[in-house]
């Protein structure tokens, strides 16, 4: 089955923002990446896969080219980086959600869930990374940025509680072979 492009989207788009100046016509403020998504691979059909940006090349209308959120802030108008940080956020915020069930779900689990905390772990990393005092930071609302925060200390928490045991279980195999 070939999923549309537009429906590959990890988490909606943000829309655009009405600002009305003091009694002036409302206009739109355009929030949204020119250039770049945030989709689901094409192969994902667990739904625990991490949502990667992707990068529209010349004047086509397919996303293919992946890249890192820093990577596609540095590539788009700094009115969109609170929209494609927020965006980055939910969907960190929904991935560890998910995840925190699926432990909770499997407590018994010897070796965890590697397979979930990984991703998890790479795709906080990214929201970390945009986090870090330099230029997108400034220009990133205070309340955003402790939102992110949060999310990305929540997300390495639960991506902790999925390698716990696998950690455990190397170690423990180390000791024998050692």
């Amino acid at each position: 089955m070939t999923v549309p492009p537009a429906a590959r989207r990890a988490c909606p788009a943000p829309s655009p923002v009405r600002v009305d100046d003091a009694g002036m016509p409302a206009a739109t403020v355009i929030t949204e990446p020119e250039r770049h998504a945030l989709t689901m691979p094409e192969h994902c059909d667990c739904g625990m896969c991490a949502p990667t940006w992707t990068r529209r090349r010349g004047k086509s209308r397919r996303f293919t080219e992946p890249v890192t959120l820093t990577a596609a802030l540095e590539r788009e108008n700094p009115a969109a980086w609170p929209a494609m940080v927020a965006q980055h956020c939910a969907c960190l915020a929904a991935m560890a959600t998910a995840i925190g069930h699926v432990i909770t779900a499997e407590p018994d689990d010897d070796l965890g869930a590697p397979e979930l905390g990984l991703p998890l772990m790479l795709f906080a990393g990214e929201l970390a990374a945009a986090l870090q005092p330099g230029p997108f930071r400034t220009d990133l609302p205070d309340s955003l940025i402790h939102t992110c925060e949060q999310t990305v200390t929540t997300a390495t928490l639960a991506a902790a509680g999925c390698l716990a045991g696998l950690v455990e279980t190397v170690q423990a195999l180390s000791a024998l072979t050692g």
